[in-house]
């Protein structure tokens, strides 16, 4: 097939899955993948950022570090990183060991354990996306759910390793690139090979197409430059996806001649039902146990009535489920057993990717009530259990931000306990304030962005004005900041973010939390709910302040050793 044959399969495809493909492109740019021109933009803060007194830009939630890590300035973050640790073993000697140890530890595993294993299922939900109809959610946790992360994290450490070794030869650095292009599609396909193998395959598969595979990649420069101009529009919205999904062509293109003509490995690519579907004999055969489930269901399945009164408005608009509901749980229950009969009928019929098929096979069983669905609502117990989860996720993260940056320990936020409640609030709000909007990704991606915008800009204003005009966060200098108080980069992580809880996150931790004994986990959250109380009204009179938390110029506390 010439390349105008492929694009035009690509474009079919792409309209197909078009808003699936959209969010895993932006992902794919937010984690510095690919395409990271099309946020170049919001990543980037401008020379006049705000600068602490020692003189080195700061912000409340984003390091030097980890900003070019995952913009895909891999080299730059290494050698901020070795800065950082010179500096503290200048400074402090040898009891900067651990802190040492563990900065290089959270970025060997944010690097290959999510951005580099990325790639892999980037090209996986592509691959799958070409061929049926429908794109499961839950195939962003592919690593995990075929329990081969680790081994396609160590083929993409080797394929690094092999291509920074190729950058000191002048001719290596610019052709091993596109020797290399098939990795992250062949372990997409096929999860169990080893690295060695799927990095001499892609050599012997690309071999007399590395020449075609660049002059392919020149013909999106004329999207390239037009996403430069649209500072990163018409790359989120369209060449980037419209990319993604040709290359996707060229690999099965390519992949194809290497069947046909017998070329050495080609018999690990053997993912047959990831390029065709399977027939109905095949698919009733791997999945008996569901079709038989699926008649049952069918024919045992009594409707039940939307629970009506205030009840019914918590449950229907806010996603809130009081505790004895029984008409809710009723619902619930009835409208999980229409999408599990719905789930298994797409599989029957051939409209989702057969995972047990596959060569590493997918579990997939009916549960009694519950799967990871979005569409539920959540007990006032598990609402608080999230809260905190979330509010402890958010300071692991800041901490371990300005763990690698500083190279010590910087307990942020204006509390003091292990708790931001910035990050529990926000997700907590989108969850009831949204829950309309969880059939349309698009409008809950952009109200998640509005709504944690306001309420970050409401917190940074509301904080100043109580505490003497003090900051804890300060983005002026950012792209598109207001106020310094927010900033487009924030906004775009708001958004992510509030997909990856209202999609994934919630739910599974709201199965988790539900096989918990409703009255051991009403303590544990009352316990919780104390402790927090206590802890805001100690700092709403001594706030948390100091050094790597509010020691931003011109800030009363920015004198501060």
């Amino acid at each position: 097939m010439d390349r105008k044959g492929m694009k035009a399969n690509a474009r079919k495809a792409y309209k197909r899955h078009y808003w699936m493909i959209v969010v895993i492109c932006l992902f794919a740019s937010v984690f510095g993948v690919a395409y990271s021109s099309s946020t170049w933009s919001v990543n980037a803060s401008s020379p006049s950022a705000t600068v602490q007194e020692d003189g080195t830009a700061q912000s409340d939630n984003v390091s030097k570090v980890l900003e070019n890590l995952l913009v895909g300035d891999e080299s730059q973050a290494r050698r901020q990183v070795e800065h950082n640790q010179e500096q503290i073993v200048h400074n402090d000697g040898v009891a900067v060991a651990v802190p040492i140890v563990v900065s290089l530890a959270v970025y060997l595993f944010v690097w290959l354990f999510v951005q580099q294993t990325y790639r892999v299922v980037m090209m996986r939900m592509l691959l799958e996306g070409r061929t049926y109809d429908k794109l499961p959610v839950s195939r962003f946790l592919y690593p995990i759910t075929t329990r081969k992360w680790l081994s396609m994290a160590k083929v993409m450490l080797l394929e690094n390793v092999f291509l920074f070794l190729w950058t000191f030869t002048i001719i290596g650095a610019f052709i091993k690139p596109y020797s290399y292009r098939m990795v992250p599609y062949i372990v997409a396909e096929n999860p169990n090979i080893g690295a060695r193998e799927a990095i001499s395959l892609s050599r012997r598969m690309m071999k007399g197409h590395k020449w075609e595979c660049f002059v392919a990649d020149l013909s999106f420069l004329g999207w390239w430059l037009l996403n430069l101009f649209t500072l990163g529009l018409s790359g989120i919205f369209y060449s980037n996806g419209y990319n993604a999904a040709f290359f996707v062509e060229y690999y099965v293109h390519v992949r194809g001649l290497s069947k046909d003509s017998g070329l050495e490995g080609s018999e690990l690519l053997s993912d047959e039902y990831l390029h065709s579907k399977a027939s109905a004999e095949t698919l009733h055969a791997a999945y008996g146990d569901v079709a038989e489930t699926v008649e049952q269901l069918s024919s045992n399945l009594v409707p039940v009535d939307k629970p009506n009164g205030f009840v019914g408005f918590l449950s229907e608009w806010l996603g809130v489920r009081i505790l004895h509901a029984r008409s809710v749980t009723k619902y619930e229950e009835y409208r999980e057993q229409l999408h599990q009969i719905d789930t298994g009928r797409e599989i029957l019929d051939g409209a989702i990717y057969p995972g047990r098929l596959a060569p590493a096979p997918m579990a997939f069983r009916f549960r009694e009530s519950r799967t990871v669905s979005s569409d539920r609502s959540y007990s006032l117990v598990n609402l608080v259990m999230m809260f905190f989860i979330f509010c402890f996720v958010g300071w692991v993260w800041e901490v371990s931000l300005a763990f690698i940056s500083e190279g010590t320990f910087v307990n942020r936020g204006t509390l003091h306990g292990p708790w931001l409640p910035i990050y529990g609030t926000g997700g907590v709000i989108i969850l009831i304030l949204l829950k309309k909007l969880r059939k349309k990704p698009l409008f809950e991606f952009l109200a998640a962005m509005v709504l944690c915008g306001g309420l970050e800009y409401f917190s940074s204003w509301y904080l100043e004005k109580t505490h003497g005009g003090q900051r804890w966060w300060d983005y002026t200098g950012y792209f598109l900041n207001l106020n310094g108080r927010i900033c487009a980069e924030g906004l775009l992580t708001f958004g992510l973010g509030g997909l990856a809880i209202v999609y994934l996150l919630a739910p599974a931790l709201d199965n988790l939390l539900s096989r918990i004994d409703t009255r051991k986990l009403t303590v544990v959250a009352v316990v919780l709910l104390a402790f927090y109380c206590v802890d805001q009204a100690y700092s709403a009179q001594h706030p948390n302040i100091g050094a790597g938390i509010t020691d931003y110029k011109g800030s009363a506390t920015s004198q501060v050793p």
